[in-house]
């Protein structure tokens, strides 16, 4: 994860990711992120919500960006996302638009091309970007469902305590030596201020943090662990 500086996410989902922010959760459908590098992200993220024919030309029902706000590695990381309707809708997306090998001249600009990978949820989730953690985490394929069954825990009790939490695990495909070992982890809260009073909670010995601890006690190796800042930018017509 080195030369990750930027990435542009492609998530596939079903209907109930298209065009709303407020859904109910779903494991259908998959992500397929692309990593960049951007000197300058804000113009980049500009470029991206007055141009949308790349996430038109793949077929992507929604798509925004997720800016990294702690834990960089290298000023101006961040994220683009698209969805999708489904895996087979996904897989064909790079056909349709690749950027390795025809870029948009607006956009090739403004950042350069790392690699690409598939995510498939395996925790239902639902798109409402906010404030968020995202982890990318090892686990023993045995306790994958343990890890699955520990967030769904954290995220029913941390919302008994009266906050709300998106947590969303997702398995790569494709991800070449970058994410071949790792699953997904992200933990999405409406605001900053959400997000901190729940780590407040946290560190003052709330119940909700014994299902996140004893869903990390699954885990072997924390592979990377980044605040984002996330926003959608577009919606199919």
């Amino acid at each position: 994860m080195k030369s990750i500086l930027l990435s542009l996410l492609l998530v596939s989902a079903t209907g109930a990711y298209a065009g709303h922010h407020e859904n109910e959760g779903t494991t259908d459908g998959a992500f397929i992120t692309m990593m960049v590098q951007s000197d300058d992200p804000m113009a980049y993220i500009d470029a991206l919500k007055s141009n949308s024919s790349a996430f038109e030309a793949t077929g992507s029902t929604n798509a925004g960006f997720c800016l990294t706000r702690s834990g960089h590695e290298h000023p101006g990381q961040m994220f683009i996302w698209n969805a999708f309707n489904s895996l087979e809708e996904a897989m064909q997306a790079p056909l349709k638009y690749d950027p390795m090998l025809s870029p948009d001249a607006a956009l090739s600009s403004l950042r350069r091309v790392k690699y690409a990978v598939t995510w498939k949820p395996i925790k239902p989730f639902k798109l409402a970007p906010g404030y968020e953690r995202m982890i990318r985490v090892e686990v023993a394929p045995d306790n994958v469902a343990k890890f699955v069954a520990g967030m769904e825990a954290t995220e029913r009790a941390v919302e008994k305590a009266g906050h709300d939490l998106n947590i969303g695990v997702f398995v790569g495909i494709g991800g070449g030596k970058h994410e071949a070992s790792t699953l997904h982890m992200r933990a999405v809260f409406r605001t900053a201020a959400d997000f901190g009073k729940v780590l407040d909670e946290y560190y003052g010995g709330a119940s909700f943090g014994a299902p996140w601890d004893e869903a990390f006690g699954y885990v072997t190796r924390i592979a990377s662990d980044y605040i984002q800042e996330c926003e959608q930018v577009y919606a199919a017509q």
